[in-house]
């Protein structure tokens, strides 16, 4: 029978600190990641309009052909 050379409760203990170690780790690499997401986020405008190079390309964008703005004749009315 083959005799074990380390003490299973070191090895808990060990793998328990490996694991530690990790957990803070990625802890940092998590709170550096949404330090980077705020700040694209705030560079940004959400409502930029996106510069395409092809200004042809329909994106979508826009009034739809055949909309009615009931608002618009709103207005018209009272001009009277």
């Amino acid at each position: 029978m083959e005799q074990r050379t380390t003490d299973p409760d070191h090895e808990l203990e060990r793998t328990g600190d490996e694991l530690e170690e990790r957990i803070d780790k990625l802890d940092v690499d998590i709170d550096e990641s949404k330090k980077a997401a705020r700040a694209r986020s705030e560079d940004t405008d959400p409502f930029d309009k996106d510069d395409d190079d092809d200004p042809d390309e329909d994106d979508g964008g826009g009034d739809p052909a055949g909309f009615d703005d009931p608002e618009a004749d709103e207005d018209d009315d009272e001009d009277f």
